[in-house]
């Protein structure tokens, strides 16, 4: 058996997020994204959860609201990595 390892992993770009993805696979993506800074956050701030925190209120306690503001973002955007422009407005609202 033969594994080929040619292909190198990259980042989903805001273009095949918003345009190739279904609403489930979107959110997952998205969601799973915001978990990874809220832990990363977690992590160098602990025993302080104030930042991990953050993230998690501005992301799931945003609403259709929230969801709007980040469909606008990745539309600006369509060539950039998402978890790159989710960096973007996480730092804006949590810091870093």
């Amino acid at each position: 058996m033969n594994v080929s390892l040619s292909g190198m992993a990259q980042a989903l770009t805001a273009d095949e997020v918003l345009n190739k993805m279904s609403d489930d696979q979107r959110h997952g993506y998205i969601s799973g994204i915001v978990d990874g800074y809220a832990y990363a956050r977690w992590l160098s701030d602990r025993p302080d959860n104030t930042g991990s925190q953050c993230i998690y209120t501005w992301y799931y306690d945003g609403g259709a609201k929230k969801w709007r503001q980040i469909h606008q973002w990745f539309e600006r955007h369509l060539d950039k990595p998402v978890d790159a422009l989710l960096h973007v407005l996480i730092k804006k609202e949590c810091g870093e």
